[in-house]
């Protein structure tokens, strides 16, 4: 019986991890001409850096860019690696993990790194960091 039960459990986690939907096409657009992306790309498995990270954009965009947002000249999406045809998408970004991507019109501004630095040990510098990148656009 016990095996049986510990059969189930691993079958259940088994579909929930497979489940993936594959992402709309219309949701791997790049941003509008003159418009900023903000998109950050994830998986599934979430570390306490990637959620201080993903709360920073959230944060800032309710906060100091709660107008633009509103008018449509900042986008924010976050993709997850682990969905179908994101990988792909991602890897014109040079994406392969969890990635932090700054667009407008040509430019593309990796924060990754000095975000998943500062992001929890000095919060302040990150959103520093992100608002200048913004500002700077």
């Amino acid at each position: 019986m016990r095996l049986t039960g510990i059969l189930f459990v691993g079958l259940l986690l088994m579909m929930a991890c497979t489940n993936n939907q594959p992402v709309k096409s219309d949701d791997l657009l790049m941003p509008k001409p003159g418009q900023i992306g903000i998109y950050y790309f994830r998986t599934s498995i979430r570390c306490e850096t990637c959620d201080a990270i993903e709360q920073l954009i959230k944060d800032e965009l309710a906060g100091n860019y709660a107008s633009q947002l509103k008018e449509g000249e900042i986008v924010f999406r976050q993709f997850n690696l682990d969905d179908p045809g994101v990988a792909d998408f991602a890897k014109q970004f040079d994406v392969v993990f969890k990635s932090v991507i700054i667009l407008k019109d040509e430019r593309a501004i990796n924060l990754t790194n000095d975000l998943f630095l500062y992001s929890l040990p000095k919060p302040e510098k990150s959103r520093e960091l992100f608002e200048n990148t913004i500002d700077q656009l």
